[in-house]
């Protein structure tokens, strides 16, 4: 292997799993660049709608998500470890004392063997690092902190209203309370060239982050982006452009860093391009075939 697998960094984290499982659950959360704290068109590529196989559950309690899911995971893999994961929106973006009704029940239910949280850099207040960094000393919790680029401009003309600097800042905080601290970046944004996923590789690599995932970036529909890509107002990467950028990206995280994965998808009826972003096999082989390439 050229990189260090996801499975490696579960199997560190969870010792006594040979194999652990993600169960996505739905907090009922929502986010600061859509509820008006920061904005409310939210970021210009993102709808929860085409990467969350939760977005219905908003509504239904923390507690019946765990009694319904839980046996069914359970059932498929009987010997693994349950990985909770609050995906949709950003899930530290709550007051202390809602966040606790979410999450404690979670942490204290026996099937789940930790957490993962799916969040941004500028919702983890000091006082919500500290009661994460109070249930990791009872689970492993891993801390999801979206980051898409290094690069300010970026960061604006995508709407995101956080800059490098606010999640290099969560991000030692987090790692300084003794989290688990991943994140996940998009290859292919407008106007970023090779120099830029270069860069957000180096800053991944920089600040020792556990794992990170790395997407294609992809145009679904109800998304501000899909109305400029229809515009031809910038070009999506081709699909060798993509795999040169992810191995270039890889080599530069190295070996200490796991690479959760480097493909990504929506469901076919959100999709609007690239047309081979679901092909994750491909993907990986070729990405696999250019790293055997530079040795």
């Amino acid at each position: 292997m050229h990189y260090k697998p996801y499975r490696d960094l579960l199997l560190e984290l969870f010792p006594n799993y040979l194999k652990v499982r993600k169960l996505p659950l739905n907090g009922g959360m929502s986010c600061p660049n859509l509820d008006g704290t920061k904005g409310f068109s939210g970021c210009s590529y993102c709808n929860n709608r085409s990467f969350s196989p939760v977005f219905d559950q908003a509504k239904v309690s923390i507690e019946e998500q765990l009694e319904n899911f839980v046996p069914k995971l359970r059932d498929k893999y009987p010997n693994a470890g349950i990985l909770a994961y609050l995906q949709p929106y950003t899930n530290t973006h709550a007051p202390l004392t809602h966040l606790r009704e979410i999450i404690d029940p979670i942490i204290k239910h026996k099937e789940i063997a930790g957490l993962a949280i799916g969040t941004r850099p500028d919702c983890l207040e000091q006082e919500k690092v500290e009661y994460l960094a109070e249930l990791n000393r009872k689970k492993p919790i891993i801390v999801e902190i979206g980051l898409q680029t290094a690069n300010d401009l970026t960061l604006a003309g995508i709407n995101r209203r956080h800059t490098l600097a606010e999640f290099e800042d969560a991000v030692k905080r987090c790692q300084t309370a003794g989290l688990t601290v991943t994140t996940h970046v998009i290859v292919g944004l407008p106007g970023e060239k090779m120099d830029d996923f270069k860069r957000t590789a180096q800053v991944v690599r920089d600040l020792n982050l556990a794992a990170v995932k790395i997407h294609p970036l992809h145009i679904v529909v109800g998304t501000a982006m899909a109305q400029d890509y229809i515009n031809k107002e910038f070009k999506l990467l081709s699909f060798e452009e993509y795999c040169e950028a992810v191995a270039e990206m890889i080599k530069i995280i190295g070996m200490d860093i796991a690479i959760e994965r480097f493909s990504g998808e929506s469901p076919s009826e959100m999709l609007i391009a690239p047309d081979w972003c679901g092909e994750r096999d491909k993907i990986i082989a070729t990405v696999e075939k250019k790293l055997d390439d530079r040795l």
